[in-house]
Formats: C-alpha cells, structure tokens, sequence
C-alpha cells in the first residue's frame, strides 16, 4: 500500500550497508514491535488448534525459531493503556496510584520513560504507531514520531489525520477524506491512507535514515531504540468517527484467505487476514535490519498489549485465538494477560523457549542494563537480560494486575461470569479486584473486600490455580491450599498493592 508523504518525512531509502558495519557497536540496538489485541494462540509456535485451521504467520515463526519464544510472558495488563504504562514506566498497575500514574495516559514529567532513559543512555530513539499512553512523545524520550497520541483514534484505521513531530501536529491525509467503505478500500487500496501501512513504511524509511546518517566506513551506526507499535489485529473502523462504528478489522486484503475461507464470516476472514498483513510487516522488518548490516547487533522483540479481543463483531472461539487459556482482553485470567512474546539477536540469544514467567513492567531495568542506562528508583521491574542469554535468574516475587471482575467471557457480559458462583455481588463488593502470580501459583479476586483501603485483605476471595497442573485454569482449588492463599494475600499486603482499576 502506498501513503501520502509529507515535506517534515524524509523520504524513503533504498540504501545498501554493508554488515561490516554493525562490528564496533558497543551497545545494541533495540526494536520493540507491539501488537494490539494479539491472542497468544493467534501466532503459529503458540498452541492453539481450531476446526477453521491456523492463521498464517509464516515470519512470526521464522522471527521465534531464530530466536527466544516465551510460552510465560506477560502484557502489563487486560487492556490497552495501562498495560503500555508499565512498559514505559516499569511499574504495575497494583502501584499506580502511590505513584501518580493514571494508568490511561502519561503526561511529560509524571515519569522516566522507557525512552527517556535510553535517550539519556546515548541512544537515538523513534516511535511509529500508537504510543498511548504518552500525551506528548517528543517530551518523553522520542526524537522522531509518527502515529497517534490519542488511542481512540486509532481505531479508525482509515482517519482524516494522524499526528507527527513535536508537538504531535496533525498531518492531513486527503486520500481519506472521500467516502469509503471496506469494499471501497479493498478495492482500491492505493487510494487510501491505511495508518499500519503508514507505521509500517515510516518505520523502514526511519531505519535507511538513521543508518545513513550515522555509519561511517569504520564504525556501526548509533545505538537506536525503535518502537514500532501497530494498530492490529484490534477491531476498527472504516469511517472518520474514531471508534463509534467499529466493525471487524479493516484490512486492505484478505487474498490469503479468499478461498480457505471463502465460508467464513467476513469479519472473521478480515481478522485472520490483519494478522497476516501484520505478518508481513514484521518479515519486510527483520529483512530490512539484515539488508543495513545491522542484523548481528540488533536485539528485536515481538510482545502484543493484551490479551484476545472479542470486538467488532469478531469472536476468539473462531480461531481459538487464546490457545485454550481461559479469558481474553478484560479479564484476569491468562488469556487477558499472557501474551506471545519473542525476542531475537542473532549470535547472541540462543535460538529456544524460555517458560521464565515476566511482564512489561520489566522492559525498563532491561534496557537500562543492556544500554548502561540508568534505572529509577523503586521500579515493580527485574532486568530478564540473564534469561535472554540462557543465564539463570532470581524470579519475580510476584506478578500483579488488576480489574474490575474476574473478566467477561461473552459480550454483554453474564453476571456468574463477572462474579463467580458463591462470590459477593459488585454492589456490595464495591471495588474492583486482582490477579497474581506467584511462582506456579495463580490467584484471582474478582472485587477486594475492603473497600475502605482499596487493598488486598485477607477477607478477600481467591480463587487458586495452579497453572503446571492446570493451564487453562479449570479448577479452583483454594479450598485445598487455604495455607498458599494466604500466603500470597499476606505477600500483596506487605508489597503495599492496590486493587484500582484503570480503564474499565
């Protein structure tokens, strides 16, 4: 797909550096690639199985066989803008609030970003895509930006305008202007302006700049840290209302799928087919970064924000998109959290799978020691940089989340599913409740009892699984192990967590 520059772009490159290159860097380069919505089950080295078949992701199973595939890492939460809190500021969300973090959105100054703190380590740095929760990316540690500060705009997959530059000044995209429908931008795709394609093409030509500008003959390019955050596979829209028709996942094509799933309901074809156009972007990455030479110095990792969706229309029974885990986005079980996470650095991560449980929260301390960068004080978030280089590793104490509800399982939700048969209602619940993680053990709280301090008590009721026994949690065995669930609610008191939930 083609997209409309502007005279504040640099154009795009079609530079050859050689791999010489990348031999003197002292530090590596760093790309984080961010999908929205992705299921766990939904990339084809995660387990998932469905009578309608697999998705395609031929380049996200080439990107983890090259690389390290966790089968236990976390997204910071259940929902979009608080999980991408804890990436950038490397707490979760149970310390938000002592910490003066909204958890929807993150003004200049409310914290050291993830950015921040690789800028200050020397590092140039972009971002291209969606960047909530950052009201204001270029005061927040990104020097080159184009995306979308407001994330509900990025619904729309086709807006009259997407944000660029200090200040996030709007960039108009005439192309999209006229009226459109799916079949009017399927038809005609060069015709409109389709914001991955956008993140996508901004993000190589971003790379051919930078490596340009910086490689010398002698010595590698500067250390950079991209961020490359996509709008997909999250439902969307194909009008200027920035989320009020979501409708499916406006796509450009769904070729792959025309015939396999010439059966399928059309929101489910376009929603296998994003995934596979978002496929296609990761693979014109890694090719790209092989293409500049820097390919040996370049750590890349693949994470999605959440769980799940099941929106617009779209169901993840379809394609079992959670690969069996219970829950999906809005829920505190696994499939709200777990996400398919993957990290690549030819020569220097062992090509594997890792089942170390960590979270978003732990992207900051491990950047800031792979940069020699410094990390802020009192941070939720361990350096895993041990786990990538094969080395053992302390685990987390625990892992947190929070939300209103144990989540729901149908839209509109069913009340047992949001409150569990033998709980307290909300109403006289009053708050909003917790996962947690520790060790193999995992509980969820569905609403804290105490709705005075807004913290875990041991009044609370837990539900205990243990997730090497049972993965899917099917069986709530908190009355066999009523030693292991106090043993956790004592741990979150003395940590001084909160139950807030944020976004809900």
């Amino acid at each position: 797909m083609i997209f409309e520059t502007h005279e504040m772009f640099a154009s795009l490159l079609t530079l050859s550096v050689s791999a010489a290159l990348s031999s003197g860097a002292a530090k590596p380069n760093i790309i984080w690639v961010m999908a929205d919505d992705l299921g766990w089950g939904e990339v084809g080295l995660y387990p998932a199985g469905s009578s309608h078949g697999r998705i395609s992701t031929p380049n996200l199973d080439k990107f983890g066989n090259e690389g390290l595939r966790f089968t236990d890492a976390y997204a910071g939460y259940t929902v979009c803008a608080p999980s991408r809190t804890t990436f950038f500021t490397g707490r979760h969300s149970g310390h938000f609030i002592q910490n003066n973090l909204p958890g929807t959105s993150l003004a200049p100054g409310a914290a050291v970003t993830t950015a921040m703190m690789l800028k200050s380590a020397g590092y140039t740095t972009a971002a291209c895509g969606k960047v909530a929760p950052l009201n204001s990316p270029t005061e927040q540690g990104f020097d080159y930006f184009i995306g979308q500060v407001n994330q509900a705009f990025c619904h729309n997959m086709y807006p009259h305008f997407i944000d660029a530059g200090p200040g996030s000044m709007n960039v108009n995209l005439t192309l999209n202007w006229k009226e459109k429908s799916r079949a009017d931008c399927m038809a005609n795709p060069s015709e409109y302006n389709y914001t991955v394609d956008i993140t996508h093409q901004h993000s190589l030509a971003w790379l051919d700049s930078h490596v340009h500008e910086t490689a010398t003959a002698d010595s590698a390019p500067d250390p950079f840290f991209l961020y490359v955050a996509f709008t997909v596979p999250h439902a969307g829209g194909w009008a200027s209302a920035p989320a009020a028709d979501e409708a499916g996942a406006p796509v450009p094509t769904d070729v792959p799928y025309v015939k396999t799933g010439a059966n399928w309901p059309t929101v489910e074809r376009d929603h296998a087919a994003v995934i596979t156009y978002l496929d296609n972007c990761v693979g014109e990455l890694l090719a790209k970064v092989n293409s500049l030479g820097i390919d040996q110095n370049t750590l890349i990792f693949f994470a999605t924000d959440n769980g799940a969706h099941l929106e617009g229309g779209h169901s993840q029974l379809f394609f079992n998109s959670t690969g069996g885990l219970l829950g999906h986005k809005r829920s505190l079980f696994e499939g709200g959290v777990r996400s398919p996470t993957m990290a690549r650095w030819p020569g220097t991560i062992k090509p594997g799978v890792s089942a170390f449980p960590w979270a978003f929260w732990d992207v900051l301390p491990t950047f800031a020691e792979l940069a020699g960068g410094d990390v802020p004080a009192g941070l939720d978030g361990i350096s895993i940089l041990p786990t990538l280089l094969g080395n053992t590793q302390k685990e987390h104490d625990y892992l947190y989340w929070t939300w209103d509800g144990t989540g729901a399982l149908n839209i509109p939700p069913k009340p047992e599913e949001l409150y569990p048969v033998g709980s307290v209602s909300k109403a006289n619940k009053g708050t909003s409740g917790y996962g947690v993680r520790v060790g193999d053990w995992k509980g969820v709280v569905a609403h804290c009892s105490d709705n005075v301090t807004m913290a875990p008590s041991l009044s609370d009721d837990l539900m205990l699984y243990n997730l090497v026994a049972d993965p899917f949690e099917t069986t709530d065995i908190a009355s066999a192990h009523p030693d292991q669930v106090s043993s956790m609610i004592k741990l979150l008191m003395a940590e001084n967590v909160k139950c807030n939930c944020f976004q809900c």
